[in-house]
């Protein structure tokens, strides 16, 4: 560390005073190397000051190696006053205020700890100093439980580094000056002229008895000076002092603004029982952790043994006998060494005496085991918010607040919210509420809605910008998309709107969302019709995936909002820099989980209820409006979803209009009208319920006004003893399901009964010409007559242009120009009015009409094919015929690769197309390789073939270079062009002058090279064309087979819903004759406007709001169940696992101990043989 990063020391303090002065020993014997009294050496003890001193000290280690860091040091006489030492932390040291101190007392001696046992005390003061800002005071010491504590202090500073700012967790080490080691050239150092400069102190492994290394990983020391060397725990006076009066009145005593603070023991010496009866009776809360050893074992065993008096029900004490064994316990533990009885009694009464004060009823005392068993029941950071709430200062402050702080739900709900169900009462419950989602603690959010929180008076339009402005500062992601939508500087601050918001939902969606409530935009105190969907869209933004989770769980529509989830994952990957795009697969697992969601749920729905789940799909959103959730699924490219059975199932009935029949009765019913009338033609779930609903009048005024009446338990109640009474199964926990989700307490929860039910012999007699027009407008119906009248223009097309090629004369083809083309060009002006429908319907803005219709590549082919047409028409009337010929011809290519569009409709041949256009996209990757390859060898064969030849032109030299190679790769060599065009010409040259070779031309020997060369050459180019590339390609194709194959069906139900939706919007009518049903139905949606969608009555629309709502909760709980029961599963083979590696090593430590035993037995007969005297 440099030094222009240490503060400097000044040359005066405005904190140092007199109340901070040392001792100075007044016995000293002048004579003697050393005082007698205070054991420092007579030189050094002559330069003793009673002034404080104060400075830096650069930690190194022994070996001068590593990393260095820079403390701040005072010592002062043990014995000063507590504010003058806290007025010299904030004015020396300028510290802040913290929100709590945790003082860990014991622990400095170097004893063996388990490694468990240090591993729960490190993980459990990390996770309670990292939550807060927060002060740890310590010994101060590099030995024993105090290490620990460091470590712990290094890991939550390292957790909490934000940037440039450093962590607010301060670690402060209080102990006496005459213990630590280097001490005495410390204030030779500091009390000379170099008191200016740091001291570097050197952290040694071993030290004189007596002495204490400082530890590196403090920050602060405050080193009481008592004047005797080797003198421990001469600082507790102190200690205890600065710990009152933080918990008293603070930093300053003026301000009196109490910190909670608590006392943390582990294990400790024979002074510890003071120190603790001083911080209860100054109500300092205290956590004793047992099973450590030292004097917090001993305390726990006392509390667990006293009894109350009969005297006073206040007052806890110990029975003789059991007083003996604590007696006996802490001789063991402290003076078994000892030898000197009377002062062994002595100090063993004033112990006693400590422990009996500690013993009082009602003193803030909590009990921590730190052992295996705590591990299930407690941890370090609870036991001491436990503690902290029994305290004073915490019963002054908000409880709520600190509980919040630690993120411990369990212990606000066990200790604070254990009897309050209406937390709304509370004044700073939404500031907390606020606090709780942008600190991610879903507990605390599930928590206070469980105690009656209502989320939709909570999110006002000012919160909800205060959460996207907090998540901006957080998130380099949504903050560059922001400036890039509202355009502003990148290293401007800039407060963001919802509008701004707004505007970037639809730059990654496409489309708006529902309006809200409130039309007011600029009233900031508006609340939102469905808060858990904004806050779900927020969390996906802020990329906060555990919360979007959760708010997703409580939202209404739970699949429209997974989906459109799903949609923002993906568009949040797509627009990624390409700085950021690590997060690229993190952004589309999100997505694919969320279309997981989705799918689950409504194969839930599916298997609860056929028709209710098939009208969910159907019914448009209230989130996303004029939406159906397979419109969506669509938009948010969500495959699986499309594929799955309620979606099929709902598809299926709507391409065939509800009709029960076959294909072929389809086409029949075409050639014959009157067949019509004996179809099966059903009504469809939507219109079910729509003539239940206006025919039996279920639920009227009154009704309703009764159940806006009822509460929330009651509708749940009704729910499940209507259901039980039209016959409809409900398990046990629909109750607890329903009330989980609580978008909007006012639910209307009862369920219809099943449509078998219904009279369907009354619900089903069509009339003939109703028969007509659902026949007729059935998307399958559009989709023959309409691939039939395009083979008629197919056909028609054909027949033109080859009849314009075997025309002879230039009046046959005027003939066939006259009648022919005049009928195709009006087919294509229908077909062409037909395309501007489909671009103006589309569903997006004005300025992405076109992008979004020229997304589908049949979109594309379509205007090709059109704009030539118009083309090679219009050169006809100009007289070009043979350049409208070769038009003409290129678009019958067009129609006829057109042709694969219809057979998408069939369940064999529109998987295939799909495989069939992957690997179109994967050939064109690989061309490009092939065409390095393919240029190579054709440029250098043409100019090896081309050396005599005539010129030709550019365009002729290209074709053969392109031409050529590409034909020999399937086949067609040309080897006798090849191996005669170079022998050939330099023959002809060497007719008139053989021996003359200095114009250029060739001699039969060059020319036998250079043709048996070009051979070579097509030898090496078939070798790795079609051997290596072609093989590799056919290779490539047939993995893509495989991959394809098994999702070409969920491809291709994906295409056939497409499809379906295309022509469900088309004209009844055919081209031509849709042109004119087109500019019909134009006008009348200009001249009326009418809205002739009949939608679902609002209390059916509630009924599937909850019935989808139950499905998620049902699918939710059965996939927790089955992720606790893989987390299970896991845990007990990781267990087996290790438990085998066990046996394993004792089993190779035995058999190593028998070789050993082995060995050493035969060494022992060998020595016996030996010694046994030779016989004769």
């Amino acid at each position: 560390m440099s030094e222009t990063n240490v503060p400097k020391r000044r040359e005066s303090c405005d904190g140092i005073n007199d109340t901070l002065n040392r001792p100075i020993c007044t016995e000293f014997i002048g004579e003697a190397e050393r005082c007698t009294s205070c054991g420092y050496l007579t030189e050094e003890h002559i330069k003793r000051s009673h002034a404080p001193i104060w400075g830096n000290i650069l930690f190194v280690n022994e070996l001068e190696t590593g990393e260095s860091s820079v403390s701040e040091m005072v010592c002062v006489g043990n014995y000063s006053n507590a504010a003058g030492v806290l007025n010299f932390m904030v004015k020396e040291w300028k510290l802040q205020p913290p929100n709590l101190v945790v003082s860990v007392l014991g622990g400095a001696a170097n004893a063996r700890v388990d490694p468990f046992l240090r591993e729960r005390l490190r993980e459990g003061l990390v996770k309670a100093v990292s939550t807060t800002d927060s002060w740890i005071i310590t010994s101060g010491t590099n030995n024993g439980l105090t290490k620990v504590v460091g470590e712990a202090v290094k890991q939550a500073q390292y957790q909490e580094w934000v940037g440039e700012q450093q962590s607010s967790v301060k670690c402060i080490g209080i102990n006496s000056w005459g213990c630590i080691d280097n001490h005495e050239s410390m204030e030779t150092w500091f009390s000379g002229p170099r008191r200016k400069q740091q001291y570097r102190y050197k952290v040694k492994q071993k030290t004189e008895v007596g002495m204490l290394p400082l530890t590196s990983s403090h920050s602060y020391f405050i080193l009481a000076d008592c004047c005797r060397r080797k003198l421990p725990d001469q600082e507790s006076a102190l200690r205890c002092n600065i710990e009152r009066l933080l918990s008293e009145s603070g930093m300053n005593p003026n301000d009196n603004h109490e910190i909670p603070i608590v006392v943390v023991l582990v294990g400790g010496n024979e002074n510890s029982f003071k120190s603790i009866a001083n911080s209860l009776s100054a109500g300092i809360p205290v956590v004793l952790c047992d099973g450590i050893g030292g004097a917090s074992e001993i305390l726990a065993t006392a509390l667990g043994m006293a009894t109350e008096r009969n005297t006073n029900e206040n007052e806890k004490w110990l029975p003789p006998e059991k007083e003996d064994i604590v007696r006996k316990q802490i001789k063991d533990a402290f003076f078994s060494m000892s030898s000197d009885s009377s002062e062994i009694d002595y100090q063993l009464a004033d112990i006693l005496s400590a422990i009996s004060r500690c013993l009082q009823k009602d003193l803030p005392i909590t009990l921590f085991r730190v052992g295996k068993s705590g591990l299930q029941s407690q941890e370090l950071d609870a036991a001491i918010l436990h503690a902290l709430l029994q305290g004073k200062v915490a019963q002054n402050r908000d409880q709520l607040e600190l509980a919040l702080t630690w993120d411990r739900d369990d212990v606000a709900s066990t200790d604070i919210l254990s009897n309050e169900m209406d937390i709304c009462g509370r004044a700073n419950i939404n500031k907390l509420m606020l606090r709780a989602i942008i600190e991610r603690k879903s507990n605390f959010v599930k928590l206070f809605m469980e105690c009656g929180f209502v989320m939709k008076d909570f999110l006002t339009a000012r919160r909800l910008e205060i959460l996207y402005n907090n998540a901006v500062q957080t998130n380099e992601v949504l903050a560059w998309l922001l400036q890039k939508i509202v355009k502003s500087p990148s290293n401007g601050r800039r407060h963001y709107s919802l509008k701004d918001v707004s505007k970037l939902l639809f730059d990654l969606i496409g489309t708006e969302l529902a309006q809200k409530a409130n039309k007011d935009d600029n009233d900031l105190s508006r609340t939102f019709d469905y808060p858990f969907v904004e806050l779900c869209i927020w969390a996906i933004l802020a990329n906060r995936k555990d919360m979007s989770l959760f708010f997703w769980a409580h939202a209404k529509e739970p699949i429209m909002l997974a989906l459109l989830a799903s949609k923002l994952w993906s568009a949040l990957a797509d627009r990624l820099w390409p700085g950021e795009d690590v997060f690229e697969p993190e952004f589309q697992a999100n997505s694919d989980e969320y279309q997981d969601l989705a799918v689950g749920v409504i194969d839930e729905c599916y298997k609860t209820d056929h028709d209710l789940s098939k009208l969910l799909v159907e019914e448009k959103s209230l989130i996303w409006k004029g939406k159906t959730r397979m419109d969506v699924a669509v938009r948010a490219n969500c495959k699986a979803f499309l594929a799955t059975a309620c979606v099929q199932a709902s598809v299926e009935s709507y391409w065939k209009g509800n009709m029960r029949c076959k294909f072929l009765q389809i086409i029949w019913c075409l050639l014959n009208p009157f067949a019509i009338k004996n179809l099966d033609i059903s009504i469809n779930s939507r219109e079910k319920y729509m003539v239940r609903s206006n025919t039996k009048q279920h639920v009227t005024a009154e009704d309703d006004k009764v159940q806006e009446d009822c509460s929330y338990e009651d509708l749940v109640e009704s729910k499940l003893l209507d259901c039980n009474s039209e016959g409809v199964t409900i398990s046990d926990n629909a109750a607890r399901v329903l009330i989980d989700n609580d978008e909007d307490l006012s639910m209307e929860v009862r369920f219809f009964a099943p449509l078998e039910n219904i009279d369907d012999s009354e619900s089903e007699q069509i009339p003939y010409c109703e028969k007509l027009s659902l026949f007729y407008t059935a998307p399958v119906t559009k989709f023959i007559t309409h691939s039939a009248a395009y083979i008629i223009f197919l056909f028609l097309f054909s027949w033109m242009v080859l009849q314009l090629q075997r025309s002879e004369s230039e009046d046959d083809k005027k003939k066939h120009q006259n009648f022919g083309e005049t009928v195709v060009v009006i087919l294509a002006i229908s077909y062409s009015v037909e395309e501007v429908r489909q671009l103006v319907t589309e569903d997006a803005r004005w300025s992405k009409k076109l992008v979004s219709y020229l997304q589908s590549e049949w979109n594309i082919i379509d205007v090709c094919y059109l704009t030539m047409i118009f083309i090679a028409y219009t050169m006809s009337l100009l007289d070009e015929h043979e350049t409208a010929a070769i038009i003409y011809g290129l678009v019958t290519l067009l129609l006829w690769i057109r042709v694969i569009r219809l057979y998408q409709a069939v369940d064999r041949l529109g998987p295939l197309w799909i495989m069939m256009r992957k690997m179109f996209k994967e050939m064109l990757i690989f061309i490009t390789v092939l065409v390095v390859f393919l240029l190579g060898y054709g440029i250098c064969t043409v100019a090896l073939m081309q050396k005599k030849t005539p010129k030709k032109s550019l365009s002729k030299i290209l074709m053969e270079v392109f031409l050529m190679p590409s034909l020999q790769m399937f086949g067609e060599l040309f080897l006798e062009k090849i191996t005669d065009s170079s022998y050939t010409s330099s023959s002809k040259s060497c007719g008139s002058s053989c021996n003359n070779t200095a114009d250029g031309e060739l001699s039969s020997g060059q020319a036998s090279f250079q043709a048996s060369l070009t051979v070579w050459l097509l030898a090496g180019y078939l070798l790795l064309g079609n051997v290596l590339i072609l093989n590799l390609l056919i290779a490539i194709f047939g993995h893509i087979y495989e991959i394809v194959a098994e999702n070409s069906t969920i491809e291709w139900k994906n295409e056939m819903y497409l499809l379906c939706e295309e022509y469900s919007e088309k004209p009844v009518l055919p081209p031509p004759f849709s042109m004119v049903e087109t500019i019909v139905t134009a006008l009348k949606a200009i001249c009326i406007h009418e809205d002739n969608e009949k939608s679902l009555p609002p209390v059916m629309l509630e009924r599937l709001r909850i019935f989808e709502s139950y499905c998620a909760g049902l699918y939710r709980n059965e996939k927790e169940s089955r992720k606790t029961l893989d987390e299970n599963i896991r845990t007990l083979s990781e267990h087996a696992e290790e438990e085998m590696e066990k046996i394993n090593d004792m089993i190779n430590i035995v058999d190593f101990l028998r070789q050993d035993l082995e060995s050493e037995e035969h060494k022992c007969k060998t020595k016996k043989r030996s010694k046994k005297p030779k016989t004769t």
